[in-house]
C-alpha cells in the first residue's frame, strides 16, 4: 500500500519583497494558524481586511496549504514569502506547512524539522527561521515561525522546544518567536515558558478583552508570541474571525534602547 503522506524536504520562495530592511519604528507582526483555509473565500476576505487595516511588516501563517504542484501560490501584494511544507498529501497533491511573509527581504533562512514524527501521518513538524536587517544598520532580527509537534510524549515535545532554544541562543540580537505551540496542558506550557525565559525571551501579554479570543484547548492557550531585545509599541490584539478555529494575533515592536 502506498503511503498517503510524505515528508517534504524543500521550501518555496516568492521574491516580491518591497525593500531590503525592516523599519525600526514599525516591526509589526501578524501570526495566525489558518487551519488550511487559505483557499476559502471567507478566509481570503478576512485576511485582506486585516492586512489593509494593520499592514503588518511580517506575517506568520501556520497550517498553510498549496495544491497541484504549487502553481496556485498565495499572492501578497508588496510581500515576498517563504513556504516550508512539512508534508505532502500524495492523494490530493496538497502541501501543508508554515509560511513567513514580509515586506523586507530576509538575510538568511533555514527550516528545522523536529526529531520526532507525529504518529498519525508519520512526518515531523517544523519551524521556519528567518533573519532581517533593521534600518538602524546595527542588528538583525531573528523571526521563528512554529507549528509545534502534537500527539507525542512530553519528552518529544521538549526536544523540539530545545531546537528552538538552540536557534535563539545562537543569535546575538532581537528575536520574535510565534505560532501554534500546541500547549494544551499545564506541563507543556510550563516547560515552554521555562526554556524560553532562560533564553531571555518575554511573553506578549494580552488584555483580557483580547485574551479571550486566543485559541484554547482544555483551558490552555495554544498560540503565543515571545520576544527579546524589543519593546511593545501598542497593546497586542487577538482579532475575532470566522474562517479558522484560531484567531490572528497582532503586535507591534521597536528595538529596545
Amino acid at each position: 500500500m502506498n503511503r498517503r503522506f510524505e515528508q517534504a524536504d524543500y521550501f518555496i520562495e516568492n521574491h516580491e519583497y518591497s525593500r531590503k530592511e525592516l523599519i525600526n519604528e514599525d516591526i509589526s507582526l501578524l501570526s495566525w494558524n489558518i487551519q488550511k483555509k487559505n483557499k476559502d473565500p471567507l478566509w481570503d476576505g478576512e485576511f485582506k481586511t486585516i492586512i489593509e487595516k494593520y499592514t503588518p511588516e511580517i506575517i506568520l501563517l501556520q497550517e498553510c496549504q498549496f495544491q497541484k504542484g504549487l502553481e496556485n501560490i498565495l499572492h501578497f501584494e508588496h510581500y515576498g514569502f517563504i513556504f516550508a511544507p512539512n508534508f505532502l498529501d500524495t492523494f490530493k497533491d496538497r502541501h501543508s506547512g508554515v509560511l513567513t511573509a514580509s515586506a523586507a527581504n530576509h538575510q538568511c533562512v533555514s527550516v528545522i524539522r523536529s526529531h520526532a514524527y507525529e504518529p498519525l501521518i508519520k512526518v515531523p513538524k517544523i519551524f521556519l527561521s528567518t533573519t532581517y536587517a533593521i534600518d538602524n544598520g546595527h542588528q538583525e532580527l531573528l523571526v521563528l515561525n512554529i507549528h509545534a509537534i502534537n500527539f507525542v510524549g512530553f519528552w518529544k515535545f521538549i526536544s523540539q522546544i530545545q531546537q528552538l532554544e538552540y536557534s535563539i541562543r545562537s543569535h546575538n540580537g532581537p528575536v520574535i518567536l510565534s505560532g501554534d505551540f500546541n500547549t494544551w496542558n499545564r506541563k507543556r506550557t510550563h516547560i515552554l515558558n521555562k526554556i524560553l525565559s532562560a533564553s531571555g525571551l518575554e511573553k506578549v501579554q494580552f488584555h483580557q478583552d483580547h485574551e479571550k479570543n486566543i485559541k484554547k484547548f482544555l483551558f490552555h492557550h495554544l498560540d503565543h508570541i515571545y520576544y527579546r531585545g524589543l519593546e511593545l509599541i501598542n497593546p497586542a490584539e487577538a482579532v475575532k474571525t470566522k474562517s479558522s478555529d484560531h484567531n490572528p494575533l497582532l503586535v507591534k515592536f521597536k528595538l529596545k534602547l
